[in-house]
């Protein structure tokens, strides 16, 4: 017979796991990048008291582009939380080895190693990241099944030309400014479950007045109280409605999934990312 946890095991639990979503919540950037003619928003809400979601932005010196990334790793709870700050470190670390002070640690500030990562294109960073990622995981942790999908940006505020990667994640989508809206799908596959896997680079252009949005799935499969799922249609329907700014899409999506959810239980975690680029 299992004896039932006693109410100071119980409150053992709940302050370890706030500390783990304390702990989790500092994997996420404390503030966006602020860049000329372009502006950026998120929000992450966890099913639980621990996500397996992440975000992350961040600009990549002397160039100025600025890395977008939106993950799920595969399952929920503790397990896929700890997946989750694995995932977002190679990330940052394999994007940005530079600014994170990898490069110093193996031969000081001008390398062979720091000049080639300076001189690689987008598109062959972002390529890089991802295959980087996926083969540590599925070599040194492939006995655990975990993955992860992962969409990888890296934008030009000053052209707007988008590069990514769609590592098996729900497709980003552009909305231009009469409501028309493009796909970026997958480039490859989820990070994690195979090694020397191939990935490949898309690219678009957000214009001025165009609005981008990546998300987890957890925002469409949000259920109502009568367990209609969310969907495509009115998630499409929210961006049309509230592109204006990169914080009107995600203040104007998060209100409409909470209307349609109603009090209903969170089915998983949702993650949001929005990019705009102002007009003029």
């Amino acid at each position: 017979m299992t004896t039932p946890p006693s109410a100071s095991d119980a409150e053992r639990l709940a302050r370890e796991m706030e500390v783990a979503r304390n702990i989790q919540r500092d994997f996420l950037p404390e503030s966006l990048p602020v860049a000329m003619g372009v502006r950026l928003a998120a929000a992450l809400e966890p099913a639980r008291q621990v996500s397996g979601d992440f975000y992350d932005a961040f600009v990549l010196a002397p160039a100025g582009t600025i890395v977008l990334v939106v993950g799920d790793v595969c399952d929920k709870g503790v397990g896929a939380a700890l997946f989750m700050a694995l995932f977002r470190s190679l990330i940052r670390a394999s994007a940005d080895p530079v600014g994170g002070g990898a490069i110093q640690m193996i031969g000081g500030r001008r390398t062979l190693v720091r000049q080639a990562l300076e001189s690689a294109t987008p598109a062959d960073l972002l390529t890089r990241v991802a295959s980087f990622t996926n083969d540590y995981i599925a070599r040194l942790h492939g006995r655990t099944n975990m993955f992860a999908t992962v969409f990888l940006g890296a934008l030009d505020p000053a052209s707007g030309q988008l590069d990514y990667v769609n590592a098996g994640h729900e497709p980003a989508l552009l909305i231009g400014p009469g409501g028309g809206l493009r796909e970026l799908r997958p480039t490859g596959p989820a990070l994690g479950l195979l090694p020397d896997r191939e990935f490949t680079a898309g690219a678009a252009t957000l214009e001025p007045g165009d609005g981008f949005f990546a998300f987890t799935d957890g925002l469409v499969e949000a259920r109502s109280p009568a367990g209609e799922v969310f969907g495509a249609a009115h998630l499409r329907d929210a961006l049309r409605a509230n592109n204006t700014s990169a914080t009107t899409l995600v203040q104007g999506v998060l209100a409409a999934v909470h209307a349609f959810t109603g009090a209903a239980e969170p089915h998983d975690d949702v993650t949001l990312l929005a990019a705009s680029r102002t007009v003029g």
